[in-house]
């Protein structure tokens, strides 16, 4: 998105759940936001998905205001709760689950310091989050639990490194200070990173092993954005890129490991914004966008990858969206 085009590129871990969007109007960009749509190419009904598990996300009016604050959602109970309301910390944001749903890792600053750190808290503790990173003076950004749960990935001053959850750092996967890396993500079996490099035009997504070798490039298409992947499943990775590079509207692709095939997904639309998806059950993905009809500026979307049918999820829980900007939502089936 717009807001990420900037040297600190922040990122969004691969749990895949049971999870669905939007209808029948004039174009695939501006359909109602019913419970109940139509199949954009079959015209076939299709309501939403019921969805178990939780729900991450973060809202603020912008990237560099004050008063950013996280939200929990939780699908089986239709509970929305504001959990960094009493945490002193600054910018809470980009949140992610562990494996089994009991804890997340994110990104933020203790209140007035200015300084970006990792974070780790046990979801319903009475007890604030733990500060990874504290007193190193270091901007770290961009935490995401390995798929054993064991470790984090994260961007500390431009390059990826894994700690502990006891805040060691185990591994420096990249030390190149002339170049940014970020928005790191496990893949399947945790033997590498994909990863966000560069900035604006110039970013584009690679894969390195955690040992720093074999780096190689999933999507780099010259003068196009590419950003945040987040992993699918074991073949696939989801990403956002601009339309092309001189329509700069994200929009969200997947991505094959295996080979160059990338494919832009039936829901966008370039007359809006469509980034940070994140996977919620085999066919479906949570994603924020500035399409026709979202109560604020960007407002969180479940969409069909197949369909291309999406649906508000103010559905779900009125209280989900709002005037400001609903952004880096990570989902857990736990």
């Amino acid at each position: 998105m717009k807001r990420i085009a900037i040297l600190t590129l922040v990122f969004l871990t691969g749990m895949l759940g049971s999870c669905k969007k939007d209808s029948k109007s004039q174009t695939v960009a501006e359909k109602t936001q019913s419970a109940i749509v139509t199949h954009p190419k079959t015209n076939a009904v299709q309501a939403q998905p019921t969805i178990s598990g939780k729900l991450v996300y973060h809202s603020y009016s912008c990237y560099a205001c004050a008063g950013t604050k996280m939200y929990i959602y939780n699908f089986n109970t239709n509970t929305l709760t504001w959990v960094s309301q009493n945490w002193n910390i600054d910018y809470p944001m980009n949140a992610h689950f562990s494996p089994d749903g009991t804890k997340i890792v994110f990104m933020g600053q203790p209140a007035g310091s200015g300084d970006w750190d990792i974070y780790l808290w046990t979801i319903g503790s009475s007890s604030a989050p733990t500060n990874l990173t504290v007193g190193n003076n270091i901007r770290d950004e961009d935490p995401k639990f390995s798929p054993n749960g064991y470790r984090i990935a994260f961007k500390q001053a431009g390059d990826l490194k894994l700690m502990e959850l006891t805040g060691n750092i185990t591994n420096t996967v990249t030390n190149t200070p002339a170049i940014e890396e970020g928005m790191p993500y496990y893949n399947d079996d945790a033997t590498a990173l994909i990863f966000a490099q560069g900035a604006g035009s110039a970013s584009d997504i690679y894969k390195i092993n955690i040992d720093g070798t074999n780096k190689t490039a999933l999507a780099n298409v010259s003068g196009v954005q590419e950003y945040y992947p987040i992993k699918r499943d074991q073949n696939t990775f989801l990403y956002s890129r601009w339309y092309s590079s001189t329509d700069h509207h994200d929009q969200v692709y997947l991505g094959y490991f295996a080979n160059s095939t990338r494919t832009r997904l039936p829901f966008n639309n370039n007359n809006a914004e469509y980034a940070d998806a994140y996977p919620c059950g085999t066919n479906n993905v949570i994603l924020s966008s500035t399409r026709s009809g979202t109560v604020g500026g960007y407002d969180l979307y479940i969409a069909n990858i197949t369909s291309g049918a999406i649906w508000s999820l103010s559905n779900y829980n009125t209280g989900i969206n709002s005037s400001e900007n609903e952004l880096g939502a990570a989902y857990t089936p736990n």
